[in-house]
């Protein structure tokens, strides 16, 4: 089972979402949040200020831990443990990075999105916007 950690990134009642490359290890070519496998000699608090500095530009200013998902894809178990986090700066995507595009999002309009998201993060997503 890959331990990740991702982003919850907020703006306006809208989330940051990012595809992810299709060579991706994990997750090909789907829409996640922002994030990666943690290092085996990292902390959750380590890899969110790496991916945020490596793939967005900006450095964490706090994080605080929101949920645990549990997600089966390609045939592998993953644990991902959702931080929202605040920074100072605004995300800048940079292209070499590990996403084929991002994007802002309302939780309650994810339904009309044409995007594959895991059933897991959709599912939280909606408990975010007051949803079921």
């Amino acid at each position: 089972m890959s331990e990740m950690v991702w982003m919850l990134i907020e703006n306006d009642g809208a989330v940051l979402l990012a595809q992810r490359k299709p060579e991706s290890e994990v997750f090909a070519g789907r829409w996640t949040l922002p994030g990666e496998v943690r290092g085996d000699e990292e902390t959750d608090e380590e890899t969110l200020a790496r991916v945020a500095a490596d793939d967005f530009g900006v450095e964490l200013q706090g994080e605080e831990f929101v949920e645990r998902l549990h997600v089966s894809t390609g045939g592998r178990q993953h644990q991902i443990n959702v931080y929202r986090v605040g920074f100072e700066g605004s995300p800048k995507f940079r292209e070499s990075g590990p996403y084929e595009e991002v994007g802002w999002a309302a939780p309650a309009e994810l339904d009309e999105l044409d995007i594959e998201l895991p059933e897991a993060l959709r599912t939280f997503l909606g408990r975010l916007s007051g949803g079921a």
